[in-house]
């Protein structure tokens, strides 16, 4: 049964199982109309009160829209592209969905949002790529505000019926900006020291475990099993929504249980702050990071600091993924990420593999000096200029 709200409704749509009975899904679906075309989409949700307010929302921002809906390709703006891009962050429950709605509003609206999408080339694209640059921001963020464009036009050519006949080439750049830095144990207990109690626990666990900020912020006190001495994270709290444990060892346990204890038992979450959940704590970091001498720390690089410590702890590379939650070992290659005792057994690997080849490996003293006299015995005491052929002598008629 349809539930109607102004001009739009809610449903659950019918099917067929197995046995061929009609049935209703779970699932919410909501109708609402954009410019007298009607929309169909999947809350995504079953709970019907979340379906309502999801409705109420879209028909907010559909009155708000500066371009009338069309199907037209020649006719579709970047604006309606853009629509697409922020409906299919909140399809797939995206958690930076607030920031990336309020970042294209700024940005790429003003610049892009009454255009049409056939009048979209590389010209304009870089022109923005341009503007931006001049406005002194980092290359990464124009990268990922071109990013959310392009997206709009493949959802857009996928639409149907096709609102783009063709995707244009978009100038994503390299950037060599890859963080290379770890926070060192000594540093780690100065910044831990300097951090309120919210804070100190959500640094704690990600310095052990590599686990994110967001993902932190979600645990729950029903999530940590002590007889296993691990925390459960449930896949619907994770980035890449795997579910996965982490181990509870070092300075987490107590931590851990001094928050507990100065809990309020009113509020679920583990990292909470006067009987609420912990959103961020930027300030109170860049404060610790300054007082520690390390004032360009992020808090993201403890992922990499955590991985890191694990490998010279001789954990394996999955062992390692399995706990800071990273799918492909591709961090293991950006990040250059190996054990320093790893090398010298490699190192040492060698020097037996040339003496069994009958190259004794000489020390750099023992190298030096026998090069030299090699170079005597060819080419007679060294008296000249040295070349990379030899000693070239200076004779004088």
């Amino acid at each position: 049964m349809r539930r109607k709200i102004s001009t739009g409704s809610v449903f659950q749509k019918n099917y067929r199982d197995r046995s061929g009975e009609t049935r209703k899904s779970t699932t919410w679906f909501l109708k609402f109309y954009v410019s007298g075309k009607p929309i169909e989409v999947s809350t995504g949700t079953n709970d019907y009160d979340d379906a309502v307010t999801l409705l109420r929302e879209k028909m907010a921002a559909a009155s708000k829209k500066s371009y009338a809906y069309t199907e037209d390709p020649d006719k579709v703006t970047v604006n309606q592209l853009l629509d697409l891009v922020i409906e299919d962050y909140r399809d797939n429950k995206r958690n930076t969905t607030d920031d990336a709605q309020k970042r294209i509003d700024k940005h790429l609206r003003p610049f892009f949002g009454q255009k049409r999408a056939i009048d979209i080339g590389t010209k304009l694209l870089k022109e923005y790529r341009h503007k931006r640059e001049a406005s002194g921001d980092a290359e990464a963020t124009i990268n990922k505000e071109l990013t959310w464009v392009r997206r709009g036009f493949r959802l857009g050519f996928r639409h149907e019926p096709k609102l783009v006949l063709n995707v244009p080439y978009f100038p994503i750049t390299n950037p060599d900006n890859v963080r290379e830095g770890i926070i060192p144990h000594e540093k780690y207990r100065e910044v831990r020291n300097s951090l309120p109690p919210y804070a100190r626990l959500s640094f704690v666990i990600s310095y052990h475990t590599g686990a994110r900020k967001g993902e932190i912020r979600k645990i729950r006190q029903e999530m940590i099993d002590w007889n296993t001495s691990r925390i459960e994270l449930q896949k619907k709290t994770t980035k890449n929504k795997t579910a996965r444990y982490l181990p509870i060892y070092g300075d987490m346990a107590a931590e851990i249980e001094m928050a507990i204890a100065a809990a309020d038992s009113q509020c679920p979450f583990l990292v909470q702050h006067e009987g609420k959940s912990v959103f961020d704590f930027e300030k109170a970091w860049r404060t610790a990071c300054q007082a520690a001498g390390i004032p360009q720390a992020l808090y993201h690089d403890l992922r990499r600091t955590a991985l890191t410590n694990m490998i010279e702890a001789g954990f394996s590379e999955k062992e390692a993924m399995e706990i800071s939650g990273h799918k492909t070992r591709a961090v293991f290659d950006r990040y250059h990420i190996v054990s320093s005792r790893r090398l010298k057994e490699l190192g040492k690997k060698m020097e037996a593999h040339l003496a069994a080849l009958g190259s004794p490996v000489l020390d750099n003293g023992a190298r030096q000096n026998k090069e030299q006299t090699q170079d005597a015995e060819k080419y007679g005491e060294p008296g000249g200029t040295r070349t990379r052929r030899g000693y070239f002598h200076i004779v004088s008629y």
